[in-house]
């Protein structure tokens, strides 16, 4: 990944962590370089932002040198520039800020083409938590936790969303299906009883409040 946003480079990192694949990180095509064009990838993500047209002759040199797909990203969200960067072999360009959940889906089917889709869709791993989504299972220091359906929905929406915070309106909405926010306490217990079976016996605390919004899923320093 190329792109001088130390903030989404991170939380790219982690998500793409989460679905068993190692990143490698560059803020400028200059340390990029020989080691994106020799190295054996399965995908390059790339911003063109500030950069007047390197970024561009980046993409389009990789892309002449290289089968590997690219996915562009940037602010500008003109129609000709993002026909133009998918001329010159970008496979997908993706507008900033992007939705996580939506570029993730996008990610995911460029990696879908040079790997096994159960290795991609069939577990999200954080550090020593581990997210069975066909047994709808999760782990934690090789220890099984049993979670109720509407735990596991939340833990999994949550983790989905790793670094971002979420509020209990979209809980509601994507978890629950109620938005009477008037049971708003009801979320409160819900999280706290989750806790208590993700966290409470380990150090490092993988759920989170953010006061005045929600909850956020990660794992701090």
């Amino acid at each position: 990944m190329v792109d001088q946003d130390s903030h989404f480079l991170r939380r790219l990192e982690q998500k793409l962590s989460g679905i068993g694949h190692q990143s490698y990180l560059f803020d400028c095509y200059a340390r990029a370089g020989q080691s994106v064009l020799q190295g054996n990838y399965n995908l390059l993500i790339v911003n063109i932002e500030n950069t007047g047209d390197e970024g561009s002759r980046f993409v389009e040199r990789f892309s002449k040198e290289r089968s590997t797909p690219v996915i562009v990203t940037s602010t500008n969200g003109e129609v000709e520039t993002k026909i133009h960067h998918l001329k010159i072999g970008a496979v997908d360009y993706v507008v900033k800020p992007v939705d996580f959940e939506e570029f993730m889906a996008r990610v995911s089917v460029q990696l879908g083409k040079g790997v096994a889709h159960s290795v991609v869709t069939s577990k999200l791993v954080f550090d020593d938590l581990t997210i069975h989504l066909s047994s709808s299972s999760v782990e934690r220091g090789g220890r099984l936790i049993s979670l109720t359906k509407q735990e596991f929905s939340t833990l999994l929406y949550l983790a989905r969303h790793q670094g971002e915070p979420v509020s209990r309106e979209k809980l509601f909405e994507n978890v629950w299906g109620n938005k009477n926010l008037r049971q708003a306490n009801l979320i409160n217990v819900a999280i706290g009883r989750l806790r208590k079976k993700i966290d409470d016996s380990f150090e490092r605390k993988f759920l989170h409040t953010v006061h005045g919004i929600g909850y956020v899923a990660e794992y701090r320093d």
